[in-house]
């Protein structure tokens, strides 16, 4: 059994779609229509506050065996939501080692 097929946290991915805004520009959006995805989900790095007081801003890596991150989707966990950070990174090797992981950034309110 592989980490990558059993990950022990849901999320929720809107994965991006291109539409058209009011103006007739092609623009990217996270969907509306959620998919859930089995995904492992580790802390990265945080990033402390200058000064005390301040909120810390922590990134996770999110690594499942196929999901449909991109730079433009959102993502749900643990009852915030989140923002992808880059391109996802996919890992096209063997079938047993085949998988994506991407950065998220917890979203900025206002």
């Amino acid at each position: 059994m592989s980490l990558l097929d059993n990950g022990n946290e849901t999320i929720t991915v809107y994965p991006q779609e291109q539409t058209t805004d009011d103006r007739g520009n092609t623009v990217w959006r996270p969907s509306t229509t959620g998919v859930p995805v089995r995904c492992r989900v580790q802390p990265v790095d945080t990033d402390e506050p200058a000064v005390p007081g301040q909120a810390t801003e922590t990134t996770y890596r999110v690594i499942a065996r196929d999901a449909p991150l991109g730079p433009w989707a959102r993502v749900e966990w643990g009852g915030r939501s989140w923002d992808v950070v880059g391109e996802p990174r996919c890992y096209n090797g063997s079938p047993l080692t085949r998988h994506i992981d991407a950065l998220i950034r917890v979203r900025s309110v206002g």
